[in-house]
């Protein structure tokens, strides 16, 4: 029964592995993308202490990173797609709209669906000359475990076809409610290579 459950375990993340590859092969002749910035639409904490207000000032704040620190919060180079618009006004706006009610989750375990995924990019309003988009999804930010997690999405602007996704987890650090979650951001970009 042992080398049954190995054998399946190690078919599952070979699959993964492959499925990951096979994305990363979509992305070989993207050359331009139009970047939305952080949709924290459907972001959840766990275990902080911060007030839902604090972290709904902090999401719009973290989106203005993007502008005021381009070289260190490049979108182009953590997708690897030099050629990069950014667009993230709308979700600078958005971030204001997030829901407090929901914010805060009793349990560590939380991951973005596909459903999530289509509606995020399905209600984007397209800019740019690009025919492909990308978004960054936030998802569990884990104050005790000094983590949060991020979906990076690359899409078809015509269509809204994900051809990308990943989630990636990033260590959180750093002084302050924004840069403690901007480091965990800034490490998951570092890892998406």
């Amino acid at each position: 029964m042992k080398k049954v459950l190995i054998s399946a375990i190690i078919l599952l993340c070979m699959g993964t592995t492959q499925n990951v590859s096979a994305q990363k092969e979509n992305l070989k002749d993207v050359e331009s993308i139009s970047f939305y910035g952080i949709d924290f639409s459907y972001a959840k904490v766990y275990g902080a202490d911060e007030s839902a207000e604090k972290f709904i000032d902090v999401f719009a704040r973290i989106n203005d990173l993007f502008e005021s620190e381009p070289k260190k919060y490049n979108a182009g180079k953590a997708f690897g797609i030099m050629n990069t618009e950014l667009f993230n006004s709308q979700m600078r706006k958005e971030a204001g709209k997030v829901s407090t009610r929901n914010l805060f989750i009793e349990e560590n375990k939380y991951s973005i669906t596909d459903t999530e995924i289509n509606q995020v990019v399905s209600k984007l309003d397209k800019q740019g000359e690009s025919k492909y988009g990308a978004v960054v999804i936030c998802g569990l930010l884990n104050k005790l475990a000094n983590y949060g997690t991020f979906t990076f999405i690359v899409f078809e602007q015509g269509t809204n076809k994900v051809i990308f996704q990943k989630e990636v987890a990033g260590k959180a650090k750093g002084f302050g409610l924004r840069n403690f979650w901007a480091g965990a951001l800034f490490d998951a970009m570092k890892k998406l290579k």
